[in-house]
């Protein structure tokens, strides 16, 4: 039995948790009082927004791909991970934009309606930083897995090019040898080819 036995049920748990906290923290932002409208908190929620925007044009393409099995270059590991880096530093600067504005502009700003002694105030910010920083553990994380899994699986930089360019499913499923490109000696390729 395969060691990597458990990767598609891994990486399906990295999609669900990814949208759990995309969704919680999209809602917040949109039914907390003031968040989301003026100034920085503008400019999180349409980061917010683009996350959104990557996941819904990643995320059903990869799921529906893997369930049927299929060998793409849609979902290559290369791609998954240029995917997480992406959405990963949106959600640092997503969190780091709340940060600053709850902490400056909300919460000690009397003419904002969300002065300190308003009940809920420092409490949604709280939470929506706190929702912003997961969902960066979470896409850390699962990057940090499929750069782990290439190196796992590559004992050379040509290889490891290889086998960024096989399915992410393929990769996390353990079907490697069977995807990479094989059949290359130190003769062939594009600038050692001979005519």
């Amino acid at each position: 039995m395969s060691s990597y036995s458990a990767g598609p049920k891994i990486r399906y748990a990295f999609f669900a948790v990814s949208t759990l906290i995309f969704l919680l923290a999209f809602i917040l932002n949109l039914a907390a009082p003031g968040f989301g409208y003026g100034g920085i908190g503008f400019v999180s929620l349409w980061i917010h927004v683009a996350i959104g925007v990557i996941m819904l044009i990643y995320y059903p393409p990869a799921i529906y791909l893997a369930l049927k099995d299929r060998r793409t270059t849609f979902d290559q590991a290369g791609g998954e991970v240029a995917v997480g880096v992406l959405i990963t530093l949106s959600w640092l600067a997503s969190a780091i934009t709340q940060l600053i504005w709850s902490a400056w502009d909300v919460c000690n700003d009397t003419d904002s309606g969300y002065y300190s002694k308003k009940s809920g105030c420092a409490a949604s910010g709280i939470v929506l930083v706190v929702l912003y920083i997961l969902g960066l553990i979470v896409h850390f994380a699962w990057t940090s897995w499929i750069i782990r899994l290439v190196h796992r699986n590559s004992s050379s930089k040509k290889e490891r090019d290889a086998v960024y360019k096989i399915s992410a499913h393929q990769l996390v499923k353990g079907d490697v040898e069977n995807s990479k490109v094989s059949g290359m000696g130190d003769e062939e390729g594009l600038y050692n080819h001979r005519l």
